[in-house]
């Protein structure tokens, strides 16, 4: 079967944010996969584990929200996850690399179904100050 040129699926808008701290990666890998220490990023609270793998927490934008990691490799600095929150399923792309002593996260986000680019872009906004709260509680 042939599918028509505007039936394929064109890629879509991904944003990356990124956090250099003075940590080395297994430290971080470490920090981020402990769920409960997401919490330190200010934008999640309540936290709890359910039997199924996922948590379920409290979001400032997306209320009543849940999160698990679907690959986690310690030794590639793996640490995927799929975050559903005010009925967007969001796939999240992490890598935590050494950085001379120290390590860079990276964050890429691929727009989900249900945003424009422009909307996308505004609810990653605020991403930015979990990034410092997670770089503050790793630091101190």
């Amino acid at each position: 079967m042939e599918i028509k040129e505007e039936q394929k699926e064109i890629p879509r808008k991904a944003i990356i944010k990124i956090m250099n701290a003075n940590k080395n990666a297994n430290e971080v890998f470490d920090f981020f996969a402990n769920m409960k220490n997401m919490e330190t990023g200010g934008a999640i609270k309540s936290i709890e584990r359910n039997d199924d793998g996922w948590w379920n927490f409290d979001h400032i934008v997306a209320g009543k929200s849940k999160i698990r990691y679907n690959t986690l490799s310690r030794e590639l600095g793996i640490l995927d996850h799929i975050f559903i929150g005010a009925g967007l399923e969001w796939h999240i792309y992490v890598r935590v690399i050494p950085n001379q002593t120290g390590s860079t996260t990276a964050w890429i986000f691929i727009r989900p179904d249900g945003l424009t680019e422009e909307q996308f872009e505004e609810q990653l906004k605020g991403f930015d100050n979990e990034i410092a709260g997670w770089k503050k509680a790793l630091e101190s």
